[in-house]
């Protein structure tokens, strides 16, 4: 009996160090570093509410701490995530321009093939967005549905391309304009020549 008390002593010394070593690389693995405190977004509003692939939405956001302090960020870069019923697109790191009101971020985002079509919701991502010291948010992603702004909606509905129309005059006539007037000039050389007969 008494030889198997060292035995349990270093198995539980072993596994306290196992836990012990583990439990850093745990937290590395979820993505969002310690803080001295939170960052929020209490603001994603997106224009238009409605685009056609090839078009090009605005998203404005309001970074501040809990205490409602407006956030500086460094880098100006944000995630974003476009998820509808169709999938879902990541943008990593876009940047961010600053409006000149404090905490005020615009992201212009073109609109490509390889985004879901449909109605679609825009989400600044979690832990995406970082001050100089080292404080990281949002704690989750984030839409104009969970914000406290009532008035802001990140909800866009994108449709397929639109379809070329009938081209104009203008264009026609870029594309065919040395054939136009030979055309007409042969045509007027017809008529001329076909009058001379009929004066004869």
């Amino acid at each position: 009996m008494l030889k198997l008390i060292p035995r349990r002593i270093l198995c539980v010394t072993v596994l306290v160090l196992f836990v012990s070593l583990c439990l850093p690389l745990v937290t590395g693995q979820q993505g969002c570093p310690t803080y001295q405190t939170s960052i929020l977004i209490d603001l994603v509003n997106s224009v238009p509410q409605e685009v056609v692939v090839g078009g090009v939405v605005v998203t404005k956001v309001h970074v501040v701490y809990p205490d409602g302090t407006p956030v500086t960020l460094s880098p100006e870069t944000i995630s974003f995530l476009w998820k509808g019923n169709e999938g879902q697109i990541i943008i990593e790191n876009a940047p961010v321009i600053p409006t000149g009101d404090p905490g005020f971020y615009i992201y212009s985002q073109s609109v490509t093939a390889d985004f879901p079509t449909g109605t679609v919701t825009i989400y600044a991502v979690v832990c995406s967005c970082s001050d100089v010291v080292g404080n990281y948010g949002p704690t989750s992603d984030t839409s104009s549905d969970i914000t406290i702004t009532p008035s802001d909606i990140s909800i866009v509905t994108i449709g397929p391309p639109t379809p070329p129309g009938p081209p104009t005059i203008q264009e026609l006539f870029s594309t065919y304009g040395i054939a136009i007037i030979v055309g007409l000039l042969l045509l007027a050389a017809l008529l001329l020549l076909l009058s001379r007969r009929k004066s004869r």
